[in-house]
């Protein structure tokens, strides 16, 4: 019902007249969408936080980037749920002038920066943790140049939308007739295309390196995991890039935003998700061992230690059965991030080790034990 007093945001079409009552409205799918995929990414970041705080007790440079895309995950959420009450979802000939400008295109401004900074901040995170996993060279100078575009056009994004306009009010004030603005639907697309470039360029660039790497077939799957993750937000992206052209060619500004908005936010939380997907298998295998076939159970052991230095290990073959022998020697074991190795140390033996020319130089030390045990059911 169309109301004499209220200004359309838009002439309607010819045939149809404004509702600003009950007009037609796309907003529930919205926020549905919202519903459903950020409680998953924020799930996944619960889980990954406290798999790297406390289970494995590295927390990286990684894990505080992905902190802060969750972050701008959530403040897009409120930003975009709050653009319903200013038209999103609606015709905008049944959107009054006075919603329009200057709320919708101000929050839509606001919108697009935190998602160009949340997107940024996420692709970053996944390339970093990508250095932790491959030692090549070669590799880290392909991933830094990744990382270097994926954040360089992050930054000149969030700039480009913050100084779209001269002058900048230009942007949500419509009744400022000076000045110009930049076609922001054709950089959206333009902003989208390079998106799809980092996107599957993460998901390229490491396989050369995967099919190398010495490692067990199943963390070669949980990886290949990560990197089809990867690739199915990359489709995602080319899906969000059609609902940018349509809202290229069609005037239609907070009906067609809709769509746009949906596929940002499914496809930045996805990429959240994709790059948690990591501290899973830790996470399982400390809390839900069954899940992955291990048993919480085991051996009861009745066990008794003994400890012997090597260097000073008998010829002949000690008696373990009594339980006063104790052998030692040490493992010298240092955790580098999230992944421990053995380190071959430098230093002066005890007096006892010494020889006459003096100390015997690099030592290398390892740990045994020697248990008598009895198996009982748990």
């Amino acid at each position: 019902m169309a109301s004499d007093t209220i200004i359309p945001a838009m002439a309607p079409p010819a045939g149809q007249t404004s509702n600003f009552v009950d007009p037609p409205y796309t907003g529930t799918k919205f926020v549905v969408v919202n519903c459903v995929f950020l409680p998953l990414a924020f799930t996944a970041l619960c889980v990954r936080t406290w798999t790297r705080a406390f289970v494995v007790r590295s927390f990286g440079w990684n894990d505080y980037l992905m902190v802060m895309a969750l972050t701008l995950s959530c403040a897009l959420t409120g930003v975009t749920l709050e653009m319903l009450n200013w038209g999103l979802g609606k015709h905008m000939w049944d959107v009054p002038m006075t919603s329009l400008t200057p709320w919708f295109m101000k929050l839509n401004v606001i919108a697009a920066i935190l998602y160009c900074a949340a997107t940024g901040f996420t692709k970053c995170s996944v390339l970093i943790f990508y250095l932790r996993i491959f030692p090549s060279r070669n590799f880290h100078i392909c991933v830094w140049a990744i990382v270097f575009i994926a954040a360089g056009y992050a930054i000149a994004s969030i700039l480009a939308n913050i100084v779209s306009c001269s002058p900048v009010a230009k942007a949500w004030d419509l009744t400022i007739t000076t000045g110009h603005c930049m076609n922001r639907p054709v950089f959206y697309f333009a902003n989208a295309g390079l998106g799809i470039f980092t996107d599957f360029a993460t998901v390229v660039v490491p396989i050369p390196w995967l099919r190398r790497l010495q490692m067990p077939t199943r963390q070669k799957i949980a990886v290949g995991g990560i990197l089809a993750m990867g690739c199915f937000v990359g489709i995602v992206s080319c899906i969000r890039l059609a609902s940018l052209y349509e809202l290229l060619k069609s005037p239609d500004l907070t009906w067609t935003t809709t769509n746009a908005l949906m596929w940002c936010t499914i496809e930045l939380n996805l990429g959240i998700f994709g790059g948690c997907v990591t501290a899973i298998r830790p996470f399982i295998r400390r809390y839900f061992p069954r899940l992955l076939g291990l048993s919480s159970g085991g051996y009861r052991s009745d066990s008794r230690k003994y400890d012997h230095q090597l260097s000073s290990l008998p010829s002949q073959r000690p008696d373990f059965s009594g339980r006063d022998n104790q052998y030692s020697a040490t493992l010298t074991t240092l955790r580098a991030d999230n992944d421990s190795g053995e380190h071959i140390l430098s230093q002066y033996p005890s007096s006892h080790e010494k020889d006459a020319d003096g100390p015997a130089g690099i030592v290398r030390t390892v740990d045994f034990n020697v248990e008598n045990s009895s198996r009982t059911e748990q």
